[in-house]
C-alpha cells in the first residue's frame, strides 16, 4: 500500500512536531513543505482533537470528512477516526482504522514513530472492549475469618480466628458485538482462596455472564444481563445463583469544569438462588431476592492544570430477601459510595508521583448495609426479630509497573479491608455470632491483557 503521491509527499518531506493533548496527538507541518489544501486538512484535524477532547466523537468525524476526501490514505485520518470511532463504542470499526493506518506508515517505512506507537496504544484500548484477559494473584493476612460474600447469614460462617491466605482471581471478556448502537459481551470469571490453617473457609467461585446493551436514544443506553455464579466454601458446594438483571442508563456529556456528571443508571435485578447444602425446614435459605438500585458516576480533574481525571460513585441498592424457610427473610437497604484519584505530582501535574508515566491510582470505597429481617429469630434467646448493621471500608494503591500495547500491563495492589459487623442477636448461650469486626491487608501482583 503507498500513499497517493500528496499524501507521500507530506510523510517524507514534512516537519513534524508531536504535540500530546490529552491522549491525543496533532501534528504541524512546516508551511513551505505543504501542498496547497494542507491548511484545509491541518485545519480539519485540529477540529477533530478539540470535538475529541469535548467529549464529541461524532462531530469528530463530521470534521475528518474533509481530510477523507482530500488525503483517504493519510495514516493521521486513520489514527483520529479510530479513536472517534472507539469512543462511540464502534471497536470493530476503530480497530480497522487502526490496522490500515499502521499498514501504511509500514509502507513507507515507518517515517512516523511517535505516530506508530500512539495507534498502538490506542488500538490496545479498542481491542480491550473486544477481548481482555485478566489474572491476578497474591497474599493476606485475615484477622478474623469468615465467609461475607453475598450470602454469609448464618452460625459458622465466621470463625473468630486469624490467619493468612493466597488468592487468585481470572476473568476472560468477549464481545462479538460491538457497535455504537449494539453491544453484545460474554464474561467469565473463576475466583479462589486458600487458607493456610483455616481450611474450612477455602473459597472458590466459578462464574459467567452475558448482557445486552442497546442504544435507545442519543445518550440513553438500555441492558440486559444474566450472571451465573457456583460457589464452594470448605472445598464443598455451597451455592448456585441465577440472576438477572435489566437496566437503562443515561451518559452525560463531557463536562469544562473540575467536576461533572459522568453516568446515571438504574437498574433492577432478580436472583434465584440455591444452597447445596442440607438443613432444617426453618432454616432452609433457598430462594429469590428481588432488588433495585440507582447509580451515580462522577467524573473530576484533580489538578486543574492537569488532563488526568479521576471519578466517584454514589449509590443505593435495595433488596427483598424470600426464602422457603423463615429464619432468613430480610429487607436490605445498602448505600456506598467510592472513587478513583490519580496520584499526581503536583510540581510536574502531567506526571504520576512515583514513576512519572507510569498510573498509580488511590481507590476507596465505603458501604452501609441495614439488614431488617421479617419473622422472629429462632436463634435469639429473647425471640426478636434480627438487626444487622454492616460497614465495609476498604482501601487500595495501585502502581503499574510494566505496560506494553501486545503483551499487557502488571500492576501491583497494595490492599487494606475492615469490616465491623453489628448484630442484635444474641443465642441462648450468651453468643454474639454476628457481631464482629475483621482486617485484612494484603498486596496482589495483576497481569492485564
Amino acid at each position: 500500500m503507498t500513499f497517493k503521491s500528496r499524501t507521500h509527499n507530506i510523510a517524507m518531506r514534512a516537519r513534524v512536531r508531536v504535540v500530546l493533548l490529552c491522549g491525543l496527538t496533532t501534528t504541524a507541518f512546516a508551511a513551505d513543505a505543504l501542498p496547497d489544501d494542507a491548511d484545509v486538512i491541518r485545519s480539519a484535524f485540529e477540529a477533530a482533537v478539540t470535538h475529541l477532547h469535548a467529549g464529541q466523537p461524532r462531530e469528530a468525524l463530521e470534521a475528518l470528512a474533509t481530510v477523507e476526501q482530500r488525503e483517504p490514505d493519510n495514516p493521521w485520518l486513520g489514527f483520529y477516526r479510530g479513536l472517534a470511532q472507539s469512543r462511540l463504542g464502534n471497536a470493530y470499526e476503530a480497530i480497522a482504522s487502526f490496522d490500515g493506518a499502521l499498514d501504511t506508515l509500514a509502507a513507507l517505512g515507518d517515517p512516523e514513530p511517535a505516530l506508530a506507537d500512539s495507534i498502538a496504544w490506542h488500538r490496545r484500548e479498542a481491542r480491550r472492549q473486544v477481548f481482555s484477559l485478566s489474572y491476578q494473584a497474591g497474599l493476606a493476612y485475615d484477622t478474623n475469618v469468615s465467609f461475607v460474600g453475598d450470602a454469609a447469614v448464618g452460625l459458622g460462617l465466621v470463625s473468630g480466628r486469624s490467619d493468612s491466605k493466597v488468592g487468585s482471581t481470572f476473568g476472560l471478556h468477549y464481545a462479538p458485538l460491538a457497535t455504537e448502537d449494539h453491544a453484545l459481551s460474554l464474561a467469565a470469571r473463576v475466583g479462589h482462596s486458600w487458607h493456610c490453617e483455616v481450611d474450612e473457609f477455602n473459597y472458590q467461585d466459578y462464574g459467567a455472564g452475558l448482557r445486552y446493551a442497546r442504544r435507545v436514544a442519543e445518550r440513553w443506553e438500555a441492558s440486559l444481563a444474566y450472571d451465573y455464579d457456583m460457589t464452594l466454601l470448605g472445598n464443598e458446594s455451597f451455592l448456585s445463583v441465577h440472576a438477572l438483571r435489566p437496566g437503562v442508563a443515561y451518559n452525560w456529556p463531557v463536562g469544562t469544569g473540575r467536576a461533572w456528571l459522568d453516568r446515571t443508571g438504574v437498574y433492577y435485578e432478580f436472583a434465584a438462588r440455591d444452597f447445596l447444602y442440607p438443613t432444617t425446614r426453618l432454616f432452609e435459605r433457598d430462594g429469590v431476592v428481588n432488588a433495585v438500585g440507582v447509580e451515580q458516576r462522577f467524573a473530576f480533574r484533580p489538578l486543574a492544570e492537569s488532563p488526568r481525571t479521576g471519578d466517584a460513585t454514589l449509590g443505593y441498592r435495595y433488596e427483598s430477601v424470600s426464602t422457603e424457610g423463615t429464619e432468613f427473610d430480610r429487607n436490605v437497604h445498602m448505600f456506598y459510595a467510592a472513587f478513583a484519584l490519580p496520584v499526581l505530582n503536583p510540581w510536574r501535574p502531567a506526571e504520576y508521583l512515583l514513576l512519572p508515566d507510569k498510573e498509580l491510582v488511590f481507590r476507596f470505597n465505603v458501604s452501609w448495609e441495614a439488614d431488617r429481617y421479617r419473622e422472629h429469630s429462632l436463634l435469639d434467646r429473647y425471640r426478636r426479630k434480627r438487626s444487622d448493621l454492616i460497614t465495609t471500608y476498604a482501601w487500595q494503591l495501585s502502581q503499574r509497573l510494566f505496560e506494553h500495547p501486545g503483551y499487557g500491563d502488571i500492576i501491583l495492589h497494595a490492599l487494606v479491608h475492615w469490616t465491623d459487623a453489628n448484630s442484635d442477636l444474641m443465642t441462648k448461650q450468651g453468643a454474639a455470632p454476628f457481631h464482629y469486626d475483621k482486617l485484612v491487608y494484603g498486596v496482589q501482583l495483576e497481569w492485564a491483557w
